[in-house]
């Protein structure tokens, strides 16, 4: 049985770095105080993928096996985009209108992650979803990493793999970036994180190709290397777009921010953003269109059930809808979530462990 546990763990640690040729950008847009989000999650090839609307009053523990795990009950409702299971999310926004997005970095978990403590290891999703279900602002969120940590792969799996770091906001605007960099956490906030944006190098890194290169990326607009827009590249130009952005001036907040994700999807040429995401803290709007749908969709966090006495919906993002999709979502089944573990490869140990967390959960009102 130990020696079960242990190969679970290991897969576990898998899931949640992303494999190569993943990468993200996300931003945050200043709308006259009011925060507006923007990601773009690339992958090739697509793979099916989720909004899954997560309820409150929900007791949960920690999934890691052979940890001490830490017992929690949701405060907060939230709608997540999840591309491995439930409660596995990759990205989303909480009632409170915290706002927790992932990229893969530059590092390898095994040399970026904290050594083993006494603290709960979490692998990096189900790290988002305890991050929604439980706070509300920045500043909490930093603070949570007194209790636990990001869980660092086994010395045994050999394979490289590469961190996570996040980008976090909450309803004030106020921003961080979240990385590890040898053992250690890093965090940028208020004047040391003067781009509101994150991809897939480290925010040091990012920042100085930033000023240096900030009035020359336009020459490179049409001319990407290999036909593929790095992340240094990335950044440079969301966050040029995000300072030039006045809301006076620019024209309606979200069509601006969808163009950022036109100009900084991975592949200019052929569509490898699976999602790409238009968050509206303030009018708690969720945009988002599809690898395969240019038709935007949206859902309104106000009219959503967050009840945990009523079923958990979900909504296959792929699917050909376009506007309102309040009336689209469908009740979530675990055959959801098994299509979407069975497109990771993982042993069916794994997919089985994974698939039955959330039959360990338990609704409290």
């Amino acid at each position: 049985m130990k020696k079960m546990m242990v190969t679970i763990f290991i897969s576990i640690c898998m899931c949640f770095v992303p494999m190569t040729g993943f990468t993200c950008t996300t931003f945050m847009l200043d709308n006259s105080g009011q925060p507006v989000y923007g990601k773009n999650a690339d992958w090739v090839p697509p793979i099916p993928s989720y909004v899954i609307i997560n309820k409150r009053g929900v007791a949960k523990t920690s999934a890691e096996p052979l940890a001490i795990p830490i017992s929690w009950t949701s405060k907060y409702g939230s709608v997540t985009f999840n591309l491995l299971a439930r409660e596995w999310p990759f990205e989303g926004i909480n009632e409170a209108g915290l706002f927790i997005s992932s990229q893969s970095g530059e590092g390898s978990a095994k040399d970026e992650y904290p050594e083993p403590d006494s603290r709960t290891p979490m692998a990096g999703m189900p790290w988002v979803q305890y991050q929604l279900d439980n706070f509300s602002t920045v500043a909490e969120v930093i603070a949570s990493f007194q209790s636990i940590r990001i869980a660092k792969p086994a010395e045994i799996f050999k394979t490289p793999q590469m961190a996570l770091h996040w980008f976090v906001s909450d309803s004030k605007g106020k921003c961080a970036s979240i990385e590890f960099l040898d053992g250690k956490m890093v965090c940028h906030t208020g004047w040391t994180m003067p781009v509101k944006v994150l991809a897939n190098s480290t925010y040091d890194h990012s920042i100085a190709y930033f000023w240096q290169n900030r009035f020359l990326y336009f020459f490179s607009l049409f001319t990407p290397i290999d036909g593929l827009r790095p992340g240094l590249y990335r950044f440079a130009v969301a966050g040029d777009r995000v300072k030039k952005y006045r809301p006076k001036r620019s024209g309606p907040v979200v069509d601006y921010a969808f163009q950022i994700l036109q100009d900084v999807e991975m592949n200019p040429v052929h569509h490898t953003a699976l999602w790409s995401a238009v968050y509206d803290s303030a009018n708690k709007q969720i945009y988002f269109r599809s690898w395969n749908n240019d038709k935007i969709r949206w859902l309104n966090l106000s009219s959503l059930d967050f009840s945990c006495t009523t079923p958990v919906k979900v909504l296959d993002i792929s699917a050909d809808l376009s506007g309102d999709v309040s009336n689209s979502l469908v009740d979530y089944t675990k055959k959801i979530d098994f299509e979407m573990l069975n497109s990771w490869g993982l042993s069916q140990v794994v997919i089985d462990y994974i698939s039955s967390y959330p039959d360990r959960t338990v609704c409290t009102e």
